[in-house]
């Protein structure tokens, strides 16, 4: 667990015992938070410049144990103008930011050029990895809906605090969050940034198994995962302590050969050198542990309108794969529908491939600040 992600458990933890549903007061342009939220402030230099970090823990009906979300915000420090960004992570993801180089983030790219950019963590940002199967069972109740309705009420959060033209992101699971949200047509948004998905539920098949889906999957049990993600971010040059190898070696074979998503670098062509094995590691030790279950379903709708979309697609992921992420783009942005493709990428590659800042990052913020 980060430093930051403690510092944020121990607030949340703090402000609960001490008054309940507490109440923060706001400072540095963001107004206070509602009475359901807690919030932890910090900055971070990128590139040598300053940004502000507010994190806000919100609690959300039935108001269980976990029933909990997260929004994330980074930007300039000061006032801000100009569009506004709300980014949904995929499957077992959350809002942290688990780098600290603007090349390999594109919310800190997007934040140092002057952007401001919210993320959201799910609730299963607060079930705790060694969570009982009795704790587990609680995610049963937790359906699409019931996410897209917690990504409903962050997209009211973010407007109440940063006016602004608000753009919707999402990568995997996440962009179909964001696509949803559209054909509900509750939020003014004005377009969306589709990082590698597609309208609908997950990018994968689920395994069968119980209520809660476990992110360390068939090839290796979640403590080996921890090891094996722990030996490559200390040096990819370690010896894998799950097999023959060096850790990072070991690792970029896993991920290329992920039978989910193809087998063919379709997760990660880290192996290939794409993207450094060593950022990835430092990506994926960021997961949450668990995943309803429930949450993988969900109908595919149209939009209520047409609005501008910009799209990337891992070829790695085939050419199947490629048109999904086409057809999306286009039924729901029409003429203003802009795909570009990824050669040789894999999933994971469209966020911290070695050409991520060149290839998604820079075109996404030309396309924010242009004519679309």
């Amino acid at each position: 667990m980060s430093g930051w992600r403690k510092a944020a458990v121990l607030l949340v933890v703090v402000a609960a015992a001490g008054c309940g549903r507490a109440r923060v007061s706001g400072g540095g342009g963001v107004p206070a938070t509602p009475s359901a939220c807690v919030r932890l402030q910090s900055q971070r230099q990128v590139r040598g410049q300053t940004l502000c970090e507010d994190a806000f823990s919100c609690y959300r009906p039935p108001n269980g144990e976990s029933d909990r979300i997260g929004l994330r915000r980074i930007a300039p420090c000061g006032a801000g103008g100009g569009p506004v960004v709300l980014y949904f992570p995929g499957m077992h993801m959350n809002g942290e930011i688990s780098g600290t180089s603007a090349n390999y983030d594109f919310r800190l790219y997007l934040a140092q050029a002057g952007f401001r950019i919210w993320s959201l963590d799910y609730r299963t940002h607060a079930v705790r990895a060694d969570a009982s199967p009795e704790q587990l069972q609680a995610l049963s109740a937790w359906t699409r809906d019931t996410f897209l309705e917690d990504a409903e009420w962050a997209a009211t959060f973010v407007r109440g605090v940063d006016p602004g033209p608000l753009f919707l992101a999402g990568f995997s699971y996440g962009a179909g969050i964001a696509y949803a949200i559209v054909a509900r047509g509750n939020q003014p948004v004005e377009g969306l940034i589709i990082l590698d998905g597609v309208p609908g539920g997950s990018t994968i098949a689920p395994e069968s198994g119980g209520s809660a889906i476990d992110v360390a999957g068939s090839q290796l049990s979640y403590p080996d995962r921890e090891k094996l993600l722990q030996a490559v971010i200390r040096s990819p040059d370690n010896p894998s302590p799950v097999g023959g190898g060096t850790a990072g070696t070991e690792l970029a074979q896993l991920l290329y050969s992920s039978p989910s998503y193809g087998g063919q670098g379709g997760l990660s062509a880290a192996r290939d050198g794409v993207s450094d094995v060593r950022v990835v590691a430092l990506l994926l030790d960021s997961y949450d542990r668990w995943w309803p279950r429930a949450a993988m379903e969900g109908p595919a709708k149209g939009p209520r309108k047409r609005l501008p979309v910009l799209a990337f697609a891992s070829e790695n992921m085939g050419p199947a794969w490629v048109a999904r992420v086409k057809q999306g783009a286009e039924e729901f942005g029409g003429d203003h529908a802009t795909v570009k493709t990824l050669p040789l990428h894999g999933h994971l590659d469209v966020l911290v491939g070695r050409l991520a800042s060149t290839e998604v990052f820079e075109p996404t913020r030309r396309w924010l600040i242009g004519p679309r």
